[in-house]
């Protein structure tokens, strides 16, 4: 089925949100999940610098907590709203919807962080000599738990002279959460597109589904966290750099 083409040239933000001649129904719920979707690249994009990184999930957290607000706003759209109190009565025993209504924005500071989150660091290319002496903290020949905290260029040819290369292993997880944070975003996400479809559907308003499988996110760009999370350096000229570097990174 061919995909619906957008507005031309909208002149509302609910042009803009809709299909051509067909403008949204709910616009600033609607919007309010793109929002969320942006925020949660952002978070991809910065997954490597902490800072940065804590505060692009608050963000994520205050467009995400917003999208129901906004249906509500919306709600006299609808003849009849109960269903959305049926979805509010599921969503108290979904975990991460619990977490999200849960989690204070202004709690997301490095305390909440620390208890679970890691970057691991571990040496490739047959290194010569090793970084630390037996009495640090590794879990083996060539794989090191270093500073979370400390953002990877801290590692990548500045902590010390390296003739290798390495392969860098971060993972956020949050008190409460019991999951790696930018899945569970997604997994977020996905809940609150279910809800945003719904709506859109008791409307009278198509909505195009990206989902490639049952097993994926509602955004294929959501399926696979690895590439955001692992990254490798290689060793250029006497220099070790980060391969496919996102662009911008460490200029804050």
């Amino acid at each position: 089925m061919a995909l619906p083409k957008p507005n031309p040239d909208p002149k509302t933000l609910a042009e803009s949100l809709g299909a051509e001649g067909s403008p949204c129904p709910i616009p600033f719920t609607h919007d309010r999940l793109r929002e969320a979707h942006h925020w949660w690249h952002e978070m991809a994009h910065w997954y490597h610098e902490p800072e940065p990184f804590r505060y692009r999930l608050g963000a994520f957290l205050v467009a995400a907590r917003s999208v129901t607000y906004m249906l509500q706003k919306e709600g006299s759209k609808f003849d009849d709203f109960g269903w959305y109190d049926e979805w509010v009565t599921q969503a108290k025993s979904d975990r991460f919807l619990r977490w999200l209504n849960n989690t204070r924005t202004d709690f997301i500071h490095r305390q909440a962080l620390e208890p679970k989150s890691y970057l691991k660091m571990r040496c490739i290319d047959n290194p010569r000599e090793r970084h630390f002496t037996d009495d640090e903290d590794e879990e083996g020949s060539d794989i090191y738990n270093v500073n979370p905290f400390a953002c990877t260029h801290y590692y990548i040819g500045v902590g010390w002279r390296t003739d290798h290369a390495h392969e860098f292993t971060r993972h956020w997880e949050m008190d409460g959460l019991a999951s790696e944070v930018l899945e569970a975003c997604a997994t977020i996400h996905d809940r609150l597109d279910e809800i945003v479809n719904e709506a859109h559907k008791r409307l009278g308003a198509d909505v195009q589904t990206y989902k490639k499988s049952p097993a994926g996110h509602s955004l294929p760009c959501m399926d696979d966290t690895t590439d955001f999370r692992v990254i490798c350096t290689t060793v250029k000229d006497g220099k070790e750099v980060w391969e496919y570097e996102p662009p911008g990174l460490h200029e804050h």
